[in-house]
């Protein structure tokens, strides 16, 4: 299974939230997709919305950006 990326670190609320929710509508089931970002607010409502949207989400911060795995359940 490949998992795809996304790097968000060049953009925030509320571009980040829709290019996050494009990119995870078109996953497979089980597909994964790595998000970088570094904007505090897009993190959370990134996270939010996957929560609510029956995604999984793995968390990895780094020192200055935080890694999402997020796979559709």
């Amino acid at each position: 299974m490949e998992t795809r990326t996304l790097d968000l670190s060049q953009q925030r609320c509320p571009m980040s939230l829709l290019l996050a929710k494009r990119a995870a509508q078109s996953l497979d089931k089980n597909g994964k997709l790595e998000i970088k970002v570094v904007d505090k607010t897009s993190l959370a409502d990134i996270m939010k919305y996957f929560e609510l949207n029956a995604f999984a989400i793995n968390v990895e911060h780094e020192a200055s950006c935080v890694f999402l795995t997020v796979t559709r359940k």
